[in-house]
């Protein structure tokens, strides 16, 4: 078994999924959720955050939570990476080709696009999307007037918005666009998100089994959205939130009776804590 930063080989392990899972719409973390996670670690679990958040956020939620030293899982997986700044697991880019592709295809459509450059986070104007996001992920922005100049480059990750009808419109067809070529998911209703197709966070939590030397059948992995469907399919336990589609629910061996304190309750229910 590998040991994380602090030493410890842990037996068990737990992947969380922020927005939606652990952290309501304002940003906040129950009492409750807090509570079950640092227990779950004083027992030697070892609880990993596996977000579809750039690096930098992730890393400011484990710093607010007070998280171990354990490995980040960002950008649907496309980073796994050491908190603080710490050194890079593994990373997939989007391929310069397909880039250009998403940023022709989404002018076309007037959908507006964020562009990602390692964690820097790029828009040509902003507006109440930009807005939102930053808000949500405490992140900053640099305009550019027009995201064909970033031909040639290769993003961490390319994320469209729209009002979330239309982004119900066009995900199918960009699913269909892009098939094989890129990872195309959903993590927000507002959002579409295109990544490499060597990135998914059921492909993150294959990655952390392996890297742990953990059997399949100890891990849980918490979600509720679209890009957490691999995770929950590849986990041992896997747990869908309570606000979360039907279809999302049946995946779930265990569904939370709250949506606030969910996180705690699955923890309870997977170490069978009184």
């Amino acid at each position: 078994m590998t040991a994380d930063q602090s030493g410890k080989t842990p037996d068990r392990l737990i992947a969380v999924d922020l927005d939606g899972t652990l952290m309501a719409p304002d940003n906040s973390v129950s009492a409750e959720n807090i509570a079950a996670i640092e227990q779950a670690i004083g027992l030697g679990v070892t609880v990993v955050i596996v977000t579809g958040r750039p690096y930098v956020a992730a890393d400011m939620v484990a710093r607010k939570l007070g998280l171990p030293a354990v490995p980040l899982v960002a950008f649907n997986g496309a980073v796994i990476r050491w908190p603080n700044n710490g050194e890079m697991l593994r990373s997939f880019c989007v391929p310069a080709d397909l880039a250009e592709e998403v940023v022709e295809q989404c002018m076309r459509d007037e959908v507006h696009l964020h562009y990602y450059l390692a964690d820097e986070m790029y828009v040509t104007a902003y507006n109440k999307w930009v807005r939102i996001y930053c808000e949500r992920n405490e992140m900053s922005y640099q305009v550019v007037p027009d995201m064909r100049e970033f031909a040639g480059r290769q993003p961490v990750k390319l994320l469209g918005v729209a009002e979330p009808e239309r982004i119900v419109q066009l995900f199918q067809q960009y699913q269909e666009r892009w098939h094989d070529r890129l990872y195309v998911t959903r993590s927000m209703p507002e959002y579409v998100e295109f990544l490499s197709p060597q990135v998914s966070k059921g492909i993150a939590l294959d990655w952390l089994i392996d890297f742990y030397g953990i059997e399949r059948n100890d891990t849980m992995a918490i979600g509720d959205s679209l890009n957490d469907v691999p995770m929950l399919e590849r986990a041992g336990h896997p747990v869908a939130m309570p606000d979360s589609v039907e279809e999302f629910k049946r995946l779930a061996e265990f569904i939370p009776p709250e949506q606030r304190t969910g996180v705690a309750a699955a923890i309870d229910w997977f170490l069978e804590l009184p």
